[in-house]
């Protein structure tokens, strides 16, 4: 599959409702979904959720940008959505069952993203320790441009220095969370941490 086809996805009609019309559909190696949002009424689906996974973009996963197909009775349609919840087996890692709601691609979406940190800290090289404290983080971004990550290169912070939100910044999207949110800071070395303690108690 090239980068082209990831988001594309078929679907069909579901007419059969309720937990028995579930199982027999998971019976056949598909599993029910709904598509809402913009005003409309909601379309009820059976999909493949091998075809899901083959269609989802594999940096962006759970953010793909999906353009879905919906076969019915005589005519198709095409919806465009992301996928906003899902029930999935913890066992056997499989969806069965998915949410989708429809967008409009020129218009943001809320959604989170990873934050993946990189480089060795001046701090560090100097003794002191690392601590990170995000993992994630919220953004606004097209449906079609959502942010892979947020990356966060910690090299520049010192011994003693701490790096928020506000001092990051990243493409096709804006960040949403508190602009005082810490995401990392370097404790001094210890020998630093506990001169500067006897200095204070001496004071």
């Amino acid at each position: 599959m090239t980068a082209t086809d990831f988001g594309k996805l078929t679907a069909k009609i579901r007419h059969a409702t309720g937990k028995g019309g579930a199982r027999k559909l998971r019976a056949q190696g598909l599993i029910p979904g709904v598509i809402y949002g913009k005003g409309q009424g909601n379309l009820m689906l059976t999909l493949s959720p091998r075809e899901l996974r083959r269609a989802m973009d594999p940096q962006r996963k759970l953010n793909t940008f999906f353009t879905v197909t919906i076969e019915g009775e005589g005519e198709s349609s095409v919806e465009q959505c992301v996928l906003t919840d899902y029930q999935a087996d913890p066992i056997r890692d499989e969806f069965l069952h998915v949410d989708f709601l429809r967008v409009d691609p020129d218009s943001e979406v809320v959604t989170k993203i990873p934050v993946e940190y990189s480089g060795r800290a001046a701090g560090v090289v100097a003794g002191g320790k690392l601590r990170t404290y995000q993992r994630t983080t919220r953004v606004a971004a097209k449906p079609g441009q959502v942010p892979i990550k947020l990356s966060v290169d910690v090299s520049p912070l010192q011994a003693g220095e701490t790096l928020r939100m506000k001092d990051l910044s990243i493409e096709n999207a804006r960040l949403l969370d508190h602009p005082n949110v810490v995401v990392a800071h370097v404790d001094p070395p210890r020998a630093k941490t506990d001169e500067a303690d006897k200095k204070a108690d001496k004071a």
